[in-house]
């Protein structure tokens, strides 16, 4: 029995409208109550797309539902579904008008899924989808046929338990939730072995059979336990193995491995290496690790959502909570206090309804290094320390706000052997695609690595706690902790967050952060920020945050206040030590052809000899006709200059590890080991290079300087069809400062969420819209690709799989860069530079 939820109607402003109704809750655009919510970032893959199963004539469809369409129901015969690779959750999907009625007619809706397999009705499905049925197959996602306003489908459950994120697309409307899948309760298997081995060492046979020697090729020395006995005449060992998976109890799924003789800290999060033993496994069939840990011993409960477990995680995605109740939302409710490790220790996750919280802890030598690159391309990108504990990388694409480049606007992590892989030799990171230095709106992309390194010092003992509780359907609080004591980096931080829901799309978060650090007294802990750099010793620092959000069909607002401590010191938080932050911005709709907004911004460097900036701007933006939109504007800006620019145009980072260096010796850096890890001569503990936000760019007019501009601001936006649209802008000072402004960009609509745009930028005395230069300094910035938002799931990698013969990510893990584009069906243009 389905269960369905009543929408509101959602703004057009974004042409992303959201409604869904299904188990057990229903999503909205700011934030979520329940479950179904807004994804972040790209979800990890499992299958490719399919090709045609049966010759069918292609066809090129236009989704575009009529103007009728007001809504999307989606409604889910069950939820909680065994993650076995077979089970089914029944789909129905209702294109519904103003008045809650069906459209009449046959209209197209595109399906998108994160894992998991969609089977059409009448169709069979396979590890490539569901073959002819997808109406077109050159749109990414599977096009479903919806006649009368309905449509069914069924999702195959993934192979590992997850939430799956399901969207449904038609024209201009939207919905989009998440759909859970446990772990299957099999029956119990248990498989082991113990081995021995006796040796007396009789001299009169020592000539006839040779002995074996460590590490031969077809047998392998029992090491971990031996003795010796009879005054060292003969010796014994021992070894033992095992690996036991199933149901116990009735209802809690154990998952447990133990191997004597393994060799540890080999890798952690351990998982299928492509180019080792073989170099085609001979079919794609799945291959994984269901035991892994970088230790002897692995063990897992598993009970619904919840979970015990001793072995390798990540603190941030496996098993801490980043973003509240549900996993994501348009505000995340914990940021300042984000706590990202990769390490074999314990942790137990609990889930329910009301309640998520994760405890943790793990005993090692290890020191977490954060670095991030501006960018290089497809890389290489080299690390500052050699010997990085192999897996324990995380390696993500940060994009910062161009007017605020302190402020970290989006994160979004990369898959190892999906998205980027290791050069052979000197072990520097490659991308399997080329990183922008800037996105389509001109804000700065970098790449953000974090890894563990091994200090090499005594163990000690790092444990955290975090938990979020919805109190009401309004309220929802958390809380989090970690203690790192390492006894040459001690680390401490608490954080607080609440969030209250106003409405199904207002939403406000506040957060208080605070962190307790041993600074620049040894080799290991070395600090290099501006608020930090000159100061040794045990330091303490505050951080908070305000964000609010609400979105109507009249009115559209956000703010976001923020301020940190020079002594705060979260390198994974989205705002440095020493900030403050605050903007905001409101637009009223004053009618369909009329929309006035005001906006502004203040950014304060509180680090000594800091300077600040504070803008404004407001306009109005006026439909003139159907496809021409005029905006005018008028901007103000008072600046005081700092002993340094953070806000300048160059980017606020400058590492260029990977460009010079050795190549096969690793001196450039290296994420494999190669290349010797200093030691510093006095204290013989290991020389550990820490992030670095590069040279501060320093202004060269004096301390305290004030700098003023008031400009003007005139563009047109022209659509020149459906998909073509074009724009530009100028500005002109008209008191203060000299600054001058021209921008023009193009957008083609190639499919519902994918399309191709440029860029271009040519700017006099600016930093930004929202910042001076010292100088008559010109720049110029032109930019273009392709931006989509399709899921990356089903769909995206056909065209790195040989059916029958080897896996797509196989293929991939295999070449360097690989772009493809489908003409038509049956027609495929590919590019590709292997290494």
């Amino acid at each position: 029995m389905s269960r369905v939820a009543t929408l509101s109607r959602l703004p057009r402003l974004s042409l992303l409208a959201c409604a869904l109704a299904a188990v057990p809750a229903m999503a909205q655009s700011v934030g979520s109550p329940g479950r179904f919510t807004p994804v972040l970032g790209d979800a990890s893959t499992l299958y490719p797309r399919s090709p045609a199963s049966t010759d069918a004539a292609p066809r090129a469809l236009d989704s575009a539902v009529p103007g009728t369409l007001d809504r999307i129901l989606v409604e889910l015969d069950r939820d909680g579904v065994p993650a076995d690779g077979q089970s089914a959750v029944h789909v129905r999907v209702q294109l519904l008008d103003a008045a809650g009625r069906a459209l009449a007619g046959t209209t197209y809706a595109t399906i998108e899924t994160s894992g998991g397999r969609i089977r059409l009705p009448g169709s069979r499905t396979d590890e490539l989808g569901p073959g002819a049925l997808d109406a077109d197959k050159v749109t990414p996602g599977i096009q479903l046929q919806v006649v009368d306003g309905v449509a069914e489908f069924d999702l195959l459950a993934p192979h590992e338990p997850q939430d799956v994120v399901l969207r449904i697309t038609a024209g201009a409307e939207t919905a989009q939730g998440t759909i859970g899948f446990l772990p299957e309760m099999r029956e119990l298997l248990a498989t082991g072995l113990i081995e021995g081995v006796v040796n007396f060492r009789r001299r009169s046979n020592a000539g006839l059979i040779s002995p074996v020697e460590r590490h031969d090729a077809f047998d392998r020395d029992i090491r971990r336990w031996e003795r010796q006995f009879n005054n060292g005449k003969a010796n014994a060992a021992a070894r033992t193995a095992f690996f036991v998976k199933g149901r116990i109890k009735g209802e809690y799924l154990l998952t447990a491995a133990y191997d004597s003789d393994k060799d540890t800290r080999g890798r952690l999060l351990r998982d299928i290496q492509p180019e080792e033993f073989y170099p085609v496994y001979g079919d794609s069939s799945l291959r994984g690790f269901d035991a892994r840990s970088a230790e002897r011993l692995y063990v897992r409960i598993d009970n619904q959502r919840s979970y015990l477990l001793y072995g390798d995680f990540q603190t941030g995605d496996t098993l801490a909570t980043a973003t509240g109740i549900g996993g994501s939302g348009a505000i995340p409710q914990r940021s300042l206090g984000t706590y990202n490790r990769t390490a074999t220790g314990l942790g137990w996750h609990f889930e329910s309804e009301r309640v998520r919280s994760n405890v943790f802890a793990m005993q090692d030598s290890l020191r977490q290094v954060i670095e991030e690159f501006r960018s290089q391309g497809s890389g290489p990108y080299a690390l500052r320390n050699n010997a990085v504990l192999e897996g324990s990388e995380r390696v993500e694409v940060i994009v910062r706000d161009r007017n605020q480049p302190t402020r970290i606007t989006s994160v979004r992590s990369l898959a190892r052997l999906v998205d980027y892989s290791f050069e052979p030799f000197s072990g520097r990171i490659l991308l399997n695609q080329f990183l922008p230095a800037f996105d389509s709106d001109l804000n700065p992309v970098s790449l953000r690595i974090t890894y563990e390194l091994d200090q090499g010092t005594e163990k000690f003992w790092v444990v955290g706690a975090d938990a979020q509780v919805k109190l009401t359907e309004q309220l929802e609080v958390g809380a989090a902790a970690v203690d790192d004591r390492n006894p040459y980096a001690e680390f401490k931080m608490g954080s607080a967050n609440a969030s209250y829901r106003f409405g199904a799309n207002t939403l406000l978060v506040a957060e208080f952060a605070r962190t307790r650090s041993e600074v620049n007294t040894n080799s290991i802990n070395q600090i290099t920020s501006q608020g930090l750099k000159d100061i040794t010793g045990e330091v303490e620092g505050d951080a908070w945050r305000v964000e609010f959000a609400h979105s109507a069909d009249k009115l559209d607002a956000r703010v976001f206040a923020a301020r940190t401590d020079p002594a705060f010191n979260n390198p994974a938080a989205p705002l440095y030590g020493g900030r403050g932050e605050y903007n905001a911005r409101l637009a009223y709709r004053v009618g369909p052809r009329l929309e006035l907004y005001v906006e502004g911004l203040r950014s304060e460097d509180r680090n000594p000899d800091g300077g600040k900036r504070d803008a404004g701007g407001a306009g109005v933006r006026i439909g003139a006709t159907e496809r021409l939109t005029v905006d005018l504007g008028v901007r103000s800006i008072r600046e005081t200059i700092g002993v340094t620019s953070p806000w300048s145009s160059g980017v606020p980072f400058g590492n260029a590890g990977g460009l010079t260096g050795g190549f096969a010796t690793g001196s450039g850096g290296g994420a494999l080991g190669y290349g010797q890890q200093a030691l510093d001569p006095l204290t013989g503990l290991m020389v550990i290079n820490g992030s670095s936000s590069g040279s501060p760019i320093t202004s060269d007019l004096p301390v305290g300087t004030e700098l003023e501009s008031d400009s003007a601001r005139f563009g047109l936006g022209y659509r020149l069809s459906d998909r073509l649209s074009a724009g530009a802008e100028v500005e002109h000072s008209v008191s203060g400062e000299d600054r001058k402004r021209l921008a023009a960009g193009l957008d083609y609509q190639v499919f519902e969420r994918s399309r191709v745009y440029g860029r271009y930028e040519k700017q006099t005395g600016l930093t930004s819209a929202y910042g001076i230069t010292t100088t008559d300094r010109e720049a110029d910035a032109l930019v273009f690709g392709i931006d989509s938002s399709y899921l990356r799931d089903t769909q995206t990698f056909s065209e790195y799989r040989l059916r029958d013969s080897i896996s797509g990510r196989d293929v991939q893990a295999a070449s360097g860069i690989r772009n493809n584009w489908d003409i038509r069906e049956g027609l495929r243009l590919a590019s590709s530079a292997e290494h």
